[in-house]
């Protein structure tokens, strides 16, 4: 009768084949139920926003987090220093208690709709998304947030989970024919007014050689002011929202004679005051 022996694996080799197995062990991690995945997070953590605008900022993954998340914001704070009470501050917004259908008049409809008062700045308490109400009056300024995310094991803060850099106004788009991207600058707190200054081969124009009544079926809603020698003046409400705006410039040549040239472009202003915006040709 033949006899078959057990092989005998060394005593070395058994105890590395042990600590791989335990090492891997170790590094895969399976989620319980309830937990929060440590990678969980905003899609882009900086984001980039306009003061006075009603917007939604901020894709949140939850990645192998149990749902469903909830979510507050723990902290705010700007990164020089600045106050930031302005995000608590009290909008007025108009929501409507009715369906619409179309025919109401003014008095029908002021009856389906009712005035609430909303922060400034808040955060959805189910999708994580930062919201912010129309004609808020947020500073330029770069805010951290820091969010609490909860679920049914409990809960934890993330710091710096979203910065919102927030600015004053911006240039969304110009046309090529346009000999630079129009400038910007927010010179006083009040009038809410526009100058708007046209340069033609950089030399500054008066009101009266730049015009914005052609092709007005689509542009920013203002009331023409006046021509000046320094430029064109329009009275504005804010927000300014982004509309596709005609600037025509007359142009006279050495002969005297005169044509005009059209072009357009995209702005946005949130924060109220008085802005000078220089249009080069």
């Amino acid at each position: 009768m033949k006899i078959e022996k057990k092989m005998k694996l060394p005593l070395n080799f058994t105890l590395v084949a042990l600590l791989v197995i335990s090492s891997f062990c170790a590094c895969v991690e399976v989620p319980a139920p309830g937990s929060i995945a440590a990678d969980i997070g905003y899609e882009n953590q900086k984001q980039y926003a306009i003061s006075g605008m009603s917007e939604s900022i901020g894709d949140f993954e939850e990645s192998s987090s149990t749902l469903p998340l909830t979510f507050e914001i723990a902290n705010v704070t700007e990164a020089s220093g600045q106050d930031v009470s302005a995000l608590s501050d009290s909008i007025a917004v108009v929501q409507y208690t009715e369906p619409i259908d179309g025919d109401e008049t003014e008095d029908e409809l002021a009856l389906k709709t009712d005035t609430v008062y909303l922060p400034a700045l808040s955060i959805d308490k189910y999708t994580g998304e930062i919201e912010t109400q129309a004609e808020n009056k947020i500073p330029a300024g770069e805010y951290h947030f820091d969010i609490k995310v909860s679920n049914s094991s409990g809960s934890v803060v993330i710091e710096d989970a979203l910065i919102i850099v927030f600015n004053e106004y911006e240039v969304e788009s110009y046309s090529d024919g346009m000999a630079q991207s129009p400038v910007i600058e927010r010179v006083a707190d009040s009038p809410n007014q526009i100058l708007f200054v046209g340069y033609l081969d950089g030399v500054a124009l008066p009101g009266n050689r730049i015009d914005f009544t052609v092709n007005r079926s689509s542009g920013f809603k203002g009331t023409f002011v006046n021509d000046t020698e320094d430029g064109e003046i329009w009275d504005v409400d804010f927000p300014v929202e982004s509309a596709d705006t005609y600037c025509t410039w007359k142009i006279v040549d050495e002969n005297d004679s005169v044509s005009y040239e059209s072009e357009n472009f995209d702005f946005v202003l949130g924060y109220p005051g008085s802005y000078i915006i220089r249009l080069y040709k």
